[in-house]
């Protein structure tokens, strides 16, 4: 058996009621095509990178399985057709990389009850270290792109001395130009 995983991309306006039935219903998808479930990780609602189906957002599921690889192309296939599905992409990986402590999937979507307020406080904590995360991606950012800017200014420079240069050759010119007329006359 191989290990592989799928992210797929779900139409943003499902409810995380309809949304736990969709990935429910896919996770069992998998299961009678003669997979086994290893982890499903809710990454929640993303920009993406382009328009899909005039949808700018959607919701970003990670699914990873244990499998012979045989029917991994009808499990494709059957996201393929499902049309809640906005994307998807399936990846061979390696033990090592199997994801561990992940919360369980009521409290990744946030279907908790009342009484599991202890649960609910780590998983507030969790989204709070990811917020941190998100917020030092975007100092990185800025950095890199004031390295561009530097790097563009550098450039500029180089370009106002070449252009010095060439001002200086065609000077050097016009005078070779003059001395060879003076000589004529």
């Amino acid at each position: 058996m191989q290990y592989y995983e799928t992210m797929y991309i779900v139409h943003p306006a499902l409810e995380s009621g309809r949304l736990k039935d969709l990935i429910l219903s896919i996770e069992s998808n998998l299961v009678d095509l003669g997979g086994k479930t290893c982890t499903i990780e809710v990454w929640g609602k993303k920009k993406l990178a382009y328009p899909i189906n005039k949808e700018k957002y959607g919701m970003y599921v990670l699914l990873q399985f244990e499998s012979d690889g045989s029917k991994n192309k009808e499990f494709n296939l059957n996201l393929d057709h499902n049309i809640n599905i906005l994307g998807y992409l399936t990846t061979k990986i390696s033990d090592d990389q199997l994801l561990s402590d992940i919360p369980s999937l009521e409290q990744q979507l946030g279907l908790l009850n009342s009484g599991d307020s202890d649960t609910s406080s780590q998983l507030a904590k969790s989204n709070e270290k990811t917020a941190k995360t998100e917020d030092s991606k975007e100092e990185t950012v800025e950095v890199e792109d004031s390295k561009e800017e530097t790097v563009e200014v550098e450039d500029s420079k180089e370009e106002a001395v070449e252009a010095e240069d060439s001002k200086e050759e065609t000077v050097e010119v016009e005078d070779s130009i003059e001395e060879t007329k003076k000589e004529e006359d």
